[in-house]
């Protein structure tokens, strides 16, 4: 194996900072390995949840805006929910917690290790309070799961 020109060079000038190195590559090894042993069931359920949403969000828009070539737009998720109409529609009854969602959903991805049980999820219990009344659900993530199908199912009338 032919040596690369310069190593020992390059060796002796690292030497007196390698302690420094090495703790700096521990910190940022422990962090990677913290972040791969966090649990992505909730973070999979969520973002479930916000896919499935989003495919009848294009839709619903599609049909009530008459919008031809919609994936062309190119619309952020948020952009699509802002485009949802604010009364008189079924829509309207869950803009809020589609709104709410979404910013959960951002939340994870910008902060893996983040917990969705911090999160105020006020906007989407309010829709489940009045569409599901007597179910109690046991976690965020259920509740959120639930408000999925109720988005769904409002977003499929026109």
């Amino acid at each position: 194996m032919k040596d690369i020109e310069g190593i020992e060079k390059a060796i002796a000038a690292l030497q007196p900072h390698w302690q420094e190195i090495e703790a700096d590559f521990n910190r940022h090894n422990e962090l990677f390995l913290k972040l791969l042993t966090v649990d992505h069931e909730p973070i999979g359920r969520i973002l479930r949840a916000h896919l499935v949403i989003e495919n009848f969000l294009d839709t619903f828009l599609t049909n009530f805006y008459e919008i031809e070539d919609f994936d062309d737009l190119r619309l952020t998720f948020a952009q699509k929910a802002k485009l949802l109409p604010l009364r008189c529609s079924s829509a309207a009854f869950v803009r809020p917690g589609i709104i709410q969602l979404n910013a959960v959903r951002n939340k994870f991805g910008h902060e893996i290790d983040h917990s969705v049980e911090n999160l105020n999820l006020s906007a989407v219990y309010d829709v489940l309070r009045h569409a599901r009344p007597n179910v109690r659900f046991a976690s965020h993530i259920e509740a959120i799961e639930g408000f999925a199908a109720v988005a769904c199912a409002s977003l499929s009338i026109p």
